[in-house]
């Protein structure tokens, strides 16, 4: 039996509406689970510019929509880039929530493109090139099991969906998409996570970089995160049941709480393993709260579910701390006399979808504002977002820290939820604001 894809009416809509000047090719947005599969967004794909994005799209705002709909047109498919339609998907992953991923591309133009053998050769590149450069940060999450090749013939008004078993050498396979006039009800799962680690470095090891060394610790948080048992309103649930099921028996149905528990050393196991001091140079202190929502459907299994809210959590911090090191630049070597270096990745903001209950994130940087990530993300999604949709205080950034303690940090317990050895990771509701910081702290004898 074939895949089924399911949208909505509107994003139909949106794509008899690209093709008229040109060929447009872009990205599907959206959420597979086992046996359907959900398209939530059409985000076109510019052509390369060799200005600035940001300064281009301001100076743009004021042209008309008929201009900027022929900018982002190719005169030839073979024109196409991969590795920039490859760039586009890794920026955009980072603004999906958990459980959703690039699910393939769309092509509108004048022909049925699908018919001849070159373009599907050209797709089928496309395809690879993105999974490739999604190979390069497992920790976006960013690969699909199943990918998809929308195409939409702009003079017949015909569009036809593919599925691409083997992007290498798979045949295609019709796959039935149904765009449906009434809204896809997603369910928001939301939770928050407190994190304060510290990673100290061994005195013998090899210098690394910052970015080499935030990587470790995002492996680090990563197993964390991956080892964490999941709570979703306040109960373990099966791993086969799905969302419906519980939110049958809860008030609110659009919303569901979710807790996060990671498993603790057992006392047997701690007693009996010896502990051993070894000096360090230095040491890296993660500390803030990460606020994490994603969005599924009743249908959704709880298994699919949980993958859902642990993909969020580390995709988000990892794109967090990728911006970060990438606006460093010139600012990582400090002075030699600073024992303390304090780093603030940028905070999450929230954007809805087309007046939907999905949200996209962006991310701001100490002092900026709003407005400058919804031009990067219009850029970027190819939509047009009013200040009204954006959710801007979920977090907050942090407040200067004067000092740092060295030594572990103290995680309370609530000992009537947590059994079995297991210890909290301060999963606490978005009623409190957000921050994360990342604290370097640098010790010239720590024992």
């Amino acid at each position: 039996m074939g895949r089924t894809v399911i949208s909505e009416v509107s994003v139909r809509s949106r794509l008899t509406s690209f093709g008229t000047s040109g060929y447009e090719v872009g990205l599907i947005l959206g959420q597979s689970l086992e046996k359907e599969d959900y398209l939530v967004h059409l985000a076109r794909t510019p052509p390369p510019r060799t200005k600035n994005v940001v300064e281009e799209t301001l100076i743009s705002s004021s042209e008309d929509t008929d201009e900027n709909n022929l900018k982002k047109c190719f005169k030839s498919i073979r024109d196409i880039p991969e590795s920039w339609l490859a760039d586009h998907a890794n920026d955009v992953t980072r603004m999906l929530p958990g459980g959703m991923r690039i699910l393939g591309i769309f092509l509108a133009g004048p022909e049925d493109t699908l018919d001849n053998n070159a373009n599907v050769h050209k797709f089928r590149s496309i395809l690879l090139t993105i999974q490739r450069n999604f190979l390069l940060n497992k920790y976006l999450y960013g690969n699909n099991q199943h990918n998809f090749i929308l195409t939409y013939n702009s003079i017949t008004q015909r569009y036809v969906c593919k599925l691409v078993d083997d992007v290498k050498s798979g045949i295609l396979r019709q796959v039935d998409i149904k765009f449906r006039t009434q809204s896809i009800p997603w369910l928001e799962l939301e939770t928050a996570v407190n994190l304060d680690r510290m990673f100290c470095i061994a005195a013998n090891k090899e210098p690394e970089s910052l970015k080499e060394q935030l990587q470790e610790i995002l492996e680090d948080v990563s197993n964390m995160i991956d080892s964490a048992l999941v709570m979703i309103a306040g109960k373990i649930r099966s791993s086969n049941d799905a969302i419906e099921t519980v939110i049958a028996n809860e008030n609110n149905k659009n919303q569901l709480e979710v807790d996060l528990y990671i498993p603790c050393v057992s006392n047997e196991k701690s007693a009996s393993t010896d502990v051993k001091v070894k000096p360090s140079s230095e040491s890296m202190w993660l500390i803030g709260q990460l606020v994490s929502k994603t969005f599924v459907t009743g249908k959704t299994s709880i298994e699919e579910a949980t993958a859902a809210i642990k993909q969020d959590i580390v995709r988000s911090l990892a794109s967090r701390l990728e911006m970060h090191v990438d606006s460093l630049i010139e600012e990582e070597d400090g002075s030699p006399e600073e024992n303390i270096t304090l780093h603030e990745p940028p905070r999450r903001i929230l954007i809805h979808l087309h007046k939907s209950r999905v949200t996209l994130s962006s991310y701001l940087f100490p002092g900026e504002e709003p407005q400058e990530a919804l031009v990067y993300l219009q850029e970027l999604l190819d939509v047009d977002v009013e200040d009204l949709d954006i959710q801007k205080e979920i977090e907050c950034h942090a407040e200067a820290i004067d000092t740092c303690q060295c030594g572990p940090p103290s995680i309370p317990v609530n000992t009537e939820k947590i059994e079995n050895h297991l210890t909290t990771l301060h999963i606490i509701g978005l009623s409190i604001t957000v921050f994360i910081i990342v604290a370097a702290i640098l010790f010239h004898h720590l024992y």
